[in-house]
């Protein structure tokens, strides 16, 4: 792992992860080292925060007041705090309420936005909160209400700190939850009084309402993302397999002995189920009568956590009080065949570049290349690690000029582009080697004759909310299968391909998470607006050997049709 990701209280020794942390108390230095007896650096972050926390406690304890004990605050100042914080719900959900509703006029994109901005803040707490591995924030964070209370500060212990800073954090969700729920016409929580309780707008009790029924809301929630009809239809069968399973019951009746069995039961499902097959039948009469293959452990481990998901947000939603599904993945083998995605080598991809398209101009069926995609559309795969239907969606427009870097820009902002995760919103600076084949050349003569507001490629159809399908197709017809090459050729193994050459580059996980559109930490802006620091590392790749045989591109005359489906 990079060093800079790596917390400080955790190092390695022999491909064993260590535990070390230093602690002054009453003016003497006590410093903790274990072994954490793994390799996994996951696991190992896990312990050591666990440790942490405890060594803390124990420090604390030494150090504290003679009247505390353990360095635990006592009930009195426990009391202060909250009252203080619950002021606080309320003045900042005020402030939050009052910059919405006393803005300029708003639309539904405004709404979406400020929503997205508002459930990512919540998140970040959340995952503060869950890993507390942050420990210099803790005096900042609890002065956010013991500025109010300075009498409490004398009292207090180190472990003190660290509690009070999560009571602060926890009541900044809430805040932020109850900002949501205003805007959106209902009631924030510390608006109701703990001895009346208001009756549900719901026409039945909410703990009544059916799978399907809260399906449905599950949906319109999800509406605000922008997921793809694709997206849609996926989560249109995960609701499918909750019917076929339970049947349209109460959400409540489900049980925990219910949910294990289900849990169970995921990995014997038959291969390519429908959802009209779900709908019309029970699943445990397709499990029984299903004399075919069975779908893998990974594939299973995805329809669980989506299941997971959708009865997270039922219990967010206070419909029910916990999940009755294990939150535990089904196990998986030692060995993840997800991670060992074989990259392109240089010797197979110099093979495709070296093909008669590329070194000469000459098309698959045609004298001339018969679209501009079958030229560029490998190349800038090859060159910046996109995937293809990111490639695919581009509009001309989205090849900008970020303060001297030429730069593609990844992003939604049409209705027919999307973004595979919100991480995936980037800019990839244009490599040195794509602009000496003409890259640039070729969007300036496209510009002439469009004006700039038209796709890229805009031979390739849409097919099912996604460009990539034709494209992928076509690449491995005719540059995997017809020169006999292995089955990781395809436009997806360069991306494979450039992630390995930017392993071999830099330990910044930062810098690479950034290029390949994967999840980064959640500071700062994901379109950064200086991009030499990228633009270096994406020139200093050498594909030079790979594509010395490609003919630069000359003019839009060497295209047998720029317009036209594909």
């Amino acid at each position: 792992m990079p060093s800079n990701n790596i917390p400080h209280y955790l190092y390695k020794r022999n491909h064993t992860w260590w535990f070390r942390k230093r602690f002054v108390s009453e003016g003497n230095a006590i410093e903790y080292r274990l072994s954490l007896q793994t390799a996994s650096f996951q696991r190992a972050r896990l312990l050591a925060l666990r440790l942490q926390t405890l060594c803390q406690q124990m420090v604390a304890s030494l150090g504290a007041p003679k009247k505390l004990k353990n360095g635990v605050m006592d009930k009195s100042a426990q009391e202060q705090i909250r009252a203080k914080l619950r002021a606080k719900i309320a003045e900042w959900t005020a402030e939050e309420t009052e910059h919405w509703f006393c803005g300029s006029t708003r639309n539904e994109g405004d709404l979406n936005d400020y929503l997205e901005t508002l459930d990512m803040v919540v998140s970040d707490l959340k995952e503060r909160i869950a890993y507390d591995d942050k420990p210099s924030l803790h005096r900042a964070e609890a002065n956010t209400v013991l500025d109010e209370l300075p009498h409490l500060k004398a009292t207090l212990s180190e472990y003190d700190y660290q509690v009070i800073a999560r009571m602060v954090a926890q009541a900044k969700v809430k805040s932020l939850q109850d900002t949501r729920s205003i805007i959106l016409g209902g009631d924030a929580g510390w608006l109701s009084s703990s001895q009346t309780t208001e009756p549900s707008v719901t026409e039945e009790p909410i703990d009544a309402l059916t799978i399907s029924k809260l399906l449905d809301l599950y949906a319109k929630h999800n509406k605000a993302k922008g997921h793809s009809k694709r997206t849609k239809k996926k989560y249109e069968w995960y609701g499918a397999l909750l019917l076929s399973s339970f049947g349209d019951v109460p959400v409540h009746t489900i049980t925990g002995a219910m949910g294990r069995e289900f849990y169970d039961n995921i990995t014997k499902l038959p291969v390519g189920l429908q959802k009209e097959v779900l709908l019309a039948s029970k699943l445990s009469q397709l499990i029984d009568n299903n004399t075919g293959k069975t779908i893998n452990v990974v594939t299973a481990n995805g329809h669980h956590g989506k299941i997971n998901h959708f009865f997270e947000w039922v219990v967010d939603r206070k419909h029910i009080a916990s999940s009755p599904f294990p939150s535990v993945g089904i196990p998986m083998p030692k060995k993840n065949h997800k991670d060992d995605r074989a990259a392109i080598s240089d010797t197979e991809a110099k093979l495709v570049f070296s093909h008669a398209l590329f070194s000469h101009h000459i098309g698959i069926k045609t004298k001339l290349v018969q679209h501009p995609h079958h030229f560029f559309l490998p190349l800038i795969c090859l060159f910046t690690g996109m995937r293809a239907g990111e490639v695919s969606q581009l509009y001309i427009d989205d090849i900008v000029e970020v303060n001297g870097v030429h730069c593609f820009l990844v992003d939604k902002r049409r209705d027919d582009q999307w973004l595979k995760t919100p991480n995936a919103k980037r800019f990839v600076p244009v490599h040195k080697e794509l602009i000496r084949l003409g890259f640039l050349l070729f969007i300036n003569d496209l510009k002439d004759i469009t004006q700039g507001d038209a796709r890229l490629f805009n031979n390739i159809p849409l097919i099912q909310d996604s460009y990539s399908a034709k494209p992928s197709e076509w690449f491995i017809r005719n540059f995997r299968d017809a020169l006999d090459q292995p089955s990781h050729v395809t436009l997806h193994g360069f991306r494979h391909m450039f992630r390995d050459k930017l392993v071999n580059l830099t330990d910044s996980d930062e810098r690479i998470c950034r290029l390949m559109g994967h999840q980064t930490n959640s500071y700062g802006n994901s379109l950064l607006a200086d991009q030499q620091v990228m633009q270096g590392l994406v020139n200093s790749i050498d594909f030079s050997g790979i594509t010395s045989n490609v003919r630069p591109y000359t003019s839009l005359s060497m295209f047998h049709q720029l317009k036209g489906r594909a």
